[in-house]
């Protein structure tokens, strides 16, 4: 009972502060908030790898997270990518220089593990960013969030029912593929109904169906970005990547299907032109 009452207080923070940012619109807000789940979700991840006997580099995984700024500068696109570019070999140089002059004692392998930390956390974080500055931009978000939200729910209420057939036992012994496609199902009708509701109320041109098919890729996605994550910590031997939010774990338990989930609808509206 504690334990409920704790995941709903958390939750309800949770969702209290995401709708804040929401609502306020203000862009250096959004910024400053994804660099803040950016900063957290490193400093998991490496706590998670550092359990293990590993040392990854960590604040060149915080700095990677100032490249969100990017997002935001009033810079031509081009300009942005020739920095991206730049930027690449310049951290795989820092990278290489620190495990020289730390003797070793820093290996090839914590390099990896860094540069993972670095594609994983704020790269994948910064389309949150990219995807609000687009126009219908936060309703995107939404969508992403919800396709979320809904796969979590469908599939552990459903899941947790009458899941009888193992989805992924090495991985996460307690999904299973029924919940997995309650999950999808659960998906497909959150897209469907925000698309109704915003194309009703908000002056959205939405394609229904588009949406459906999108809530079903966005499922599936979602659910090997939670797989992607729990592979982490049963590798590490960790139950959560931390305890920040009580009840639910951390950041990275928390959004790790949404950091896969955000990229795919930026490329279903700006590569697929399908929204």
């Amino acid at each position: 009972m504690k334990e409920n009452i704790k995941r709903i207080t958390t939750a309800f923070f949770y969702l209290l502060i995401l709708a804040t940012v929401f609502v306020l619109n203000i862009p250096i807000v959004d910024t400053i908030f994804v660099i803040l789940l950016s900063i957290l979700g490193i400093y998991e991840y490496n706590r998670c790898f550092k359990s293990k006997g590993y040392k990854p580099i960590s604040f060149i995984g915080y700095i990677s997270c100032l490249g969100i700024f990017l997002v935001d500068a009033n810079i031509d696109i081009s300009i942005k990518v020739n920095i991206i570019a730049i930027a690449i070999p310049i951290l795989l140089v820092a990278m290489f220089a620190y495990i020289v002059i730390r003797k070793l004692e820093v290996s090839v392998v914590d390099l990896a593990i860094t540069a993972l930390s670095i594609i994983y956390v704020p790269f994948l974080f910064s389309f949150v960013k990219l995807l609000a500055i687009l126009p219908q931009g936060r309703i995107l978000v939404l969508i992403a969030f919800a396709s979320a939200m809904a796969t979590d729910t469908f599939a552990y209420e459903i899941g947790s029912r009458i899941g009888k057939h193992k989805l992924s036992p090495t991985v996460s012994p307690k999904k299973s593929i029924e919940g997995s496609v309650a999950g999808i199902i659960g998906s497909m009708i959150a897209c469907v109904v925000i698309g109704v509701i915003t194309n009703a109320y908000f002056d959205t041109n939405f394609n229904i169906i588009v949406l459906a098919i999108m809530g079903v890729v966005l499922s599936i996605v979602g659910q090997i970005g939670d797989l992607a994550a729990s592979s982490i910590k049963r590798f590490c031997g960790q139950k959560d990547f931390s305890n920040l939010l009580p009840g639910h774990g951390g950041i990275l338990d928390r959004f790790d299907s949404i950091m896969f989930v955000v990229p795919i609808v930026y490329a279903f509206v700006c590569f697929l032109s399908l929204i």
